[in-house]
Formats: structure tokens, sequence, C-alpha cells
């Protein structure tokens, strides 16, 4: 066999499993040559010590919360706070403290590891090097140098991803589980309600388990959600938001000598957003009504893992900040976006370049929010990107809602007898092949509404 016909047949899961391990060797052997935080600068993070300073963090509440200590105080048990839900306590019991991160931080990221590999197989070698490089991204590598609890959400929400099947009670019950689990430890998967983009009675059902458990939780816990949104910082270090940007200017004033704003504390951030909503909803109406067809979401693992990432990106970006490590969330959507990509390529003129600009704007937030100097240093240009990323990822959401609902409307309606003088609407579906013979296969239909004027007898 040729040395091409070989690299043909390497898949992406292998592409992608193999350079999560050479990531991972790269990153032992330079921290053993030259240490901790010149090995995390060289790949674009801020460091922090102790490694894994995260996972310390939480394990050291816990020790101190099972000798009485109350976590929620500032400062309590470590230089930083706690701002998790009062679920992670509970490893306290188990007599875990911080002595245990390190091997804790290992068996999450392992976990989250195999699920993104799980997600991005099936597709040519290629694909698995562009996923990879979005995985090695400062960013997801941010996470992983802190060892913070997302990577362990982002498993959750991908394997709820995985199982989901619209016509299987069991595994969509299983996905609910997985994202219910997640919302008890971290709270934002209950974004993940962004599933009903792709309008059915049982995406429906699914999106109202999820905000029902979702509520129900923070109604127990409500009390605690003030605490730990006290103890989140408002920063526009290494974070993005709709807060952040107005926050970062008024760091660049005081660089310069001049007094903050303080837009940051006015109205302007929210009608900001409000605005861009907006614009998107304008967007997806008039694509709607033209019958633009791009970015049309699969029935498929990968179109459901779209759904979570972008309905988490849209719901955190509301929130106000989030560290930029939060952005491993749209590793979600890399699948969706490489299979609109193979249609491209298949020549699909309905996948064109609106596909290829999204995917280069995930990959481009992935990028460049990241700095080996973040704590120092605010950059204007990935706060601009992160805000075009969410116009775009509300837009496409609004857009499949109203691609869907109207097809399912229709559906079920069935068809209507003809007025005189009036159009007659005909109902045709017609069946979207599998992006390639990898890739998972799509179970979705296009429904195009055709009008065509009724004849006179």
């Amino acid at each position: 066999m040729s040395s091409s016909r070989r690299v043909r047949t390497i898949g992406s899961g292998t592409v992608v499993a193999l350079g999560i391990v050479g990531a991972a060797v790269a990153l032992l052997a330079l921290g053993r040559l030259v240490g901790w935080d010149p090995t995390w600068r060289a790949f674009g993070v801020t460091p922090l010590q102790p490694p894994f300073f995260d996972m310390h963090v939480i394990n050291d509440y816990a020790a101190c919360a099972w000798k009485g200590v109350d976590a929620y105080a500032p400062h309590a048990c470590n230089g930083d706070n706690f701002n998790l839900p009062p679920t992670w306590l509970w490893i306290g019991f188990f007599g875990v403290d911080g002595s245990d991160s390190s091997w804790l931080s290992a068996a999450v990221i392992a976990a989250t590891m195999i699920v993104m590999v799980l997600l991005l197989q099936g597709r040519s070698w290629y694909h698995g090097v562009t996923a990879l490089g979005a995985m090695i991204s400062p960013s997801v590598m941010m996470g992983v140098e802190r060892g913070n609890l997302d990577l362990l959400i982002l498993a959750l929400v991908g394997s709820a991803a995985l199982i989901y099947e619209e016509r299987r009670v069991g595994r969509a019950c299983g996905a609910i589980a997985f994202l219910g689990l997640g919302v008890a430890l971290k709270l934002f998967p209950m974004f993940c309600v962004s599933l009903a983009a792709r309008f059915s009675r049982q995406t429906i059902i699914f999106a109202c388990a999820t905000a029902a458990l979702s509520l129900l939780y923070l109604d127990l816990a409500m009390k605690y959600v003030f605490l730990i949104r006290r103890n989140v910082p408002t920063t526009f270090i290494l974070s993005y938001g709709y807060k952040a940007i107005f926050l970062g200017v008024d760091h660049i004033r005081s660089e310069a000598g001049l007094s903050p704003i303080g837009l940051a504390d006015t109205w302007v951030p929210a009608s900001t957003a409000a605005v861009v909503l907006m614009c998107a909803a304008t967007v997806a109406v008039n694509c709607f009504r033209h019958r633009r067809e791009f970015c049309s979401v699969d029935i498929s693992a990968a179109g459901t893992a779209f759904l979570f990432g972008a309905g988490i990106y849209c719901g955190t970006y509301l929130l106000g900040t989030n560290f930029i490590y939060r952005l491993m969330f749209l590793l979600l959507c890399v699948p969706q976006l490489q299979d609109w990509q193979i249609r491209r390529c298949e020549g699909d003129k309905a996948a064109g370049i609106a596909e290829l600009g999204l995917f280069g704007t995930v990959l481009g937030v992935l990028w460049l929010n990241g700095n080996a100097n973040g704590h120092s240093i605010f950059l204007l240009l990935p706060q601009l990107l992160d805000w075009f990323l969410f116009f775009c990822m509300a837009a496409v959401l609004m857009l499949n809602f109203l691609r869907t609902s109207a097809g399912s409307a229709f559906a079920h309606r069935g068809p209507a007898q003809p007025h005189q003088g009036h159009p007659q609407v005909v109902i045709r579906t017609q069946p979207r092949a599998a992006a390639n013979h990898h890739s998972l296969r799509s179970a979705n239909t296009i429904t195009q509404l055709q009008a065509r004027p009724r004849s006179e007898p």
C-alpha cells in the first residue's frame, strides 16, 4: 500500500488521539526541562501556581468544609474564593484534599479527551488536524493547566450529545441525566435547552425537561447562587462576555493616565447585547424568508453537540464575564462545522462561505483570546471577535428554529385545500446525504416550501 493511501485510511479520531498523546508528552518533557510556568507560556497560557490551581481550590475547600469551615466565606481555605455549587464539597467526605489535585486533574482531562475523540471521529485525517488545532488552542489549554472543572462539564455535555436520539426515549432520558448532573455541578449546562432550535416534539420535551430540572435545582440552591455570584470576579482579565470589552476600555484609559468611564456598570452593555440579538433575529428572519439553506443543523450527534455548544456560548456570554477556558465548549461545534465543509467540498451549494466563515471565527476566538501574559494585557481584537461570534451563533440558532418549526407546522397541518386566486403550498421533503462514508449518518431532512399558482379551471 502506498504511503498516500495509508494516510487516507487514517481517520480524524486517530489523528486527534495521537495529537493529544503527543501534546501530553511534550508538556511533560518541557515541564521537567524548563519548568511549569515557561512550558505553559509557550502554549500561550498564563500559568498559576500551584499546578492545577483550580482543582486545588476545590479540594482545599472540600476538605475544610468537612471540618466545619464555611466554604463560601472569602478566602476561608485558599487564596481564591470558592465559587461552585455545594455539590462539590461532598468529595471531602472521601478524604480528598489538595494533595489529590494532580491525579484528579489527570482523570478529568483524560475523560474529556476521550469524549472529544468520540465526537470528532469518523472524518478524514485533515479534519482531525483542524480539530486538534482547536483542542490545543490557548483558551482550551488554559482550562487544562488550571485543572478546571469545566472540563468535566464538557465531558458530560459531550456524552449527552453522543447518546441522544430523538426517537429513542431511553437514550434521551440518559442525555437528560448527563445534563442534570452537569447542572448540579456547575449550572450552565442549563443552556443546552438550545436543542429546541432543532424544533420537533421530542426536542421541545427534552428542552422542557432540562429547563425544569435546572429551575428546580436553582430553587433549591438559590442562596448558594448569590454567594457564588459574590465570589466570582467580574474582570476583563482573560475573560469574554458582554461586559468584558467595557471593563477593558477602562483598563486602557487607566494605563493612559485617564479616569475610567465606568460604562460596565451602566445600561450600555446590556443594551448593546440586546441590539446585537435583535440584529441576529433580523438576519435569521431575512434568511428564512429567502429560503437560504446554509447552516442547517443535522439530526445527528454532531448537530446535537453544535446546538449544545452554541447555546452554552451564547448563554454564558450573557452572564457578563467568564474566564476564557469556558470557550472550550466551542469544541462541541467543531464536528458539525466540519460536516458542513465536507458537504461543501462534495458540491452542496447550500453549504458555502457562511459555514466556512463561522468555522474560521470559532478558531479565531479559541486562539486569539489566550495570552501568555494575560494578567496585565487587554486585547481589543479578541473582544470584537467574541461579539461577532455571539451574533453569528444567535443568528444560526434562530434561523434553525424558524426553519424547523415552520417545516413541522406544515407537516402536521397536512395539505390544505387551495382557494381561488391563492397560491397552493406544496410540501416536499428532500433527504440530505450523509457528510461522507465515515461520518455519523444524518437523518436530517430539509423541508422546502414551494409556492405554485393554482391554474384556473
